[in-house]
């Protein structure tokens, strides 16, 4: 059994109390759910117990005695590690190689490669992950990057591992085995403890939780006392029944404008799906949904159309002006927020909040210097004010010179939309605008979204999370084998079931026949 007693932690970055009396209790064997809003200390208290941070007080309790944890090596030797929200595997290393990494196995000062390799392999083969040992670790999409951090775990022989948001940016049959890994896992007798927003899934897998608010332990809950509405009332005080509801529907004027124009847009990765043929047409003050899984190429698509990817064919247009590369697509009024590192979305967490605010906005704080040609100098002040006024509008009350490092996925995730948003596009693009987010802050960026298309944008989003994306969109697009296999309608969406366009869209997203006739001509 794992304790965690009154723990304290304060960033001395801004003096921002991430933990103020926190207390967790893990048992062997079961699992066991956290809850929180953004902000609450949920990854913060994971990360001292995975050996990532060490409190400023409090007390860690392993088996009836105190241990002080001085790095990840001091948690994985008491038998606790820690799946991270975006699994950072070495780049450059095959699977094997960075599963292993640290410990491998050795005759001597040798490193036995082969029975290493085999090790992997086998525990892979045991576990149903079927991962390519010898592939290289970037073309892991980001279910297999998951795998692979659980069997280093694993490999460790670990008796308590922590997920941190697990399913945030997985599709339905993705999420789905991961939910029976869960059990398999504590079944064997490894504990997962999963952090995570996705309340009534994770209710029904626990057999314990714990409900953080604002750095303090609200409540520990046997199963016997889950009730979700019980536990957002927890999470963030008082009733929030109402952050249930749904925006209205909007139905297309008649008049309202392409906004962007996809035709026949093909492109190849060496590193992800390709997609070939897509045709779409998205109109002024609608939003329209992107379902599929990764290797449908849904990602691909938004990476081609925001100029990440060099096109095979096909065309790009954004209010009737061809667009080709990234810095036209911004120039022609487009923004994109992704999942994936190398993109417009990356965040370099060793850098200021201000710093990662202004990689697009710093142009328009440039002033002319009248003495010298083509010379500009910055207005700084200006440029802090805006970045504050970002930061809180998104909720966020830290300095903006505070390090990335110390926000959580959550809050990450709402500056990048605050940020891309500012920019005030006519074309939005977003891969899981979602991830990370709390209910609360969850639906206040869908409302935002839903202000911006009232406005005449257009937004195309890719929603793993069914339920989400129906929430949020007028129409709805999905991706199966690098082509768009249906197309819902504004009043296919509006007059149908529920049940019955989910099962439709399920249906398109595996490939079954009957589902998505005639729907890929694209048009709105």
């Amino acid at each position: 059994m794992i304790e965690l007693r009154n723990i304290y932690k304060t960033f001395p970055s801004n003096g921002a109390k991430a933990l103020e009396g926190a207390s967790l209790e893990l048992r062997c064997g079961e699992i066991h759910a956290v809850f929180g809003e953004n902000g609450a200390g949920k990854s913060t208290l994971m990360q001292i117990l995975a050996g990532f941070q060490r409190p400023d007080s409090g007390e860690i309790v392993v088996d009836g005695k105190i241990r002080r944890f001085s790095s990840t090596r001091d948690a994985l030797s008491f038998g606790i590690g820690m799946v991270r929200q975006r699994p950072e595997l070495c780049p450059g290393l095959r699977v094997w190689e960075a599963c292993v990494l640290g410990a491998e196995a050795r005759r001597g000062p040798f490193l036995r490669r082969a029975a290493s390799r085999e090790s992997v392999s086998r525990l892979s083969r045991e576990w149903g992950f079927d991962l390519p040992a010898d592939a290289p670790v970037e073309t892991l999409d980001a279910a297999g990057r998951q795998r692979a951090a659980v069997l280093a775990a694993l490999l460790r022989k670990i008796r308590f591992i922590i997920f941190d948001e697990p399913t945030a940016v997985l599709n339905r049959q993705e999420s789905e085995k991961f939910y029976a890994l869960f059990r398999r896992l504590s079944e064997s007798g490894v504990s997962p403890v999963i952090v995570s927003h996705k309340i009534d899934e994770t209710l029904l897998l626990a057999n314990r939780a714990t409900v953080l608010r604002k750095g303090v332990t609200a409540a520990a809950l046997n199963s016997d006392e889950f009730d979700s509405p019980k536990i957002i009332a927890l999470m963030f005080g008082g009733d929030h029944s109402e952050t249930a509801s749904k925006p209205s529907a909007r139905r297309l004027s008649p008049s309202a404008k392409a906004r962007l124009e996809i035709v026949g847009l093909s492109a190849e990765r060496t590193d992800g799906p390709s997609i070939r043929s897509v045709n779409m047409e998205l109109r002024g003050g609608m939003i329209y949904g992107l379902a599929g899984v990764r290797e449908s190429g849904v990602e691909t698509l938004l990476l081609a159309v925001a100029g990440f990817l060099r096109l095979s064919s096909g065309s790009v247009s954004i209010d009737g002006s061809a667009v080709k590369g990234i810095r036209r697509f911004r120039e022609s009024g487009g923004v994109y927020l992704g999942m994936g590192s190398g993109s417009a979305a990356a965040w370099d967490r060793a850098l200021s909040i201000s710093d990662n605010l202004v990689i697009h906005a710093y142009r328009r704080f440039t002033r002319p210097v009248r003495a010298l040609a083509r010379a500009e100098w910055l207005d700084s002040r200006s440029l802090r004010e805006w970045t504050i006024s970002l930061a809180r509008g998104a909720g966020v009350k830290y300095s903006p010179s505070v390090k990335a490092w110390a926000l959580s996925g959550g809050m990450l995730q709402s500056l990048l939309a605050a940020r891309e948003l500012a920019e005030n596009a006519a074309v939005i693009l977003m891969s899981e605008p979602g991830w990370g987010l709390d209910t609360r802050r969850r639906r206040s960026l869908f409302s935002l979204l839903r202000s911006e298309a009232d406005t005449g944008k257009t937004a195309l989003l890719f929603l793993s999370d069914l339920n989400d994306l129906l929430e949020v969109s007028d129409e709805v697009f999905v991706m199966c084998g690098g082509s768009v296999s249906l197309h819902l309608r504004q009043e296919e969406l509006l007059n149908a079931d529920v049940s019955a366009v989910k099962s439709r869209i399920n249906g398109a997203i595996a490939g079954i026949s009957g589902t998505a006739a005639g729907t890929n001509d694209g048009g709105a």
